[in-house]
């Protein structure tokens, strides 16, 4: 009777596992929401700090710089 029922128990843990295996085949994978869009960056001409482009300042000649003091750098240096 006891052989039976541990039997039974093995039974019902492989059927379940197989289950779950199948199961989590169906669902389609989750994206990972720890990982932030990832945005372009550009180097600093003044200083190569790394910047993203959308905070970058920008010369109108294709210069991006990170702060209003690197820009002004730039232009005495220049």
């Amino acid at each position: 009777m006891i052989l039976r029922l541990i039997a039974l128990a093995i039974l019902l843990f492989f059927a379940y596992r197989a289950i779950r295996r199948v199961l989590s085949k169906l669902q389609p994978p989750q994206a990972d929401s720890r990982i932030p869009d990832s945005q372009p960056v550009v180097p600093c001409k003044s200083c190569g700090t790394f910047v993203p482009k959308k905070q970058a300042l920008e010369d109108g000649q294709g210069h991006f710089y990170c702060s209003d003091k690197c820009r002004e750098a730039f232009r005495q240096e220049n």
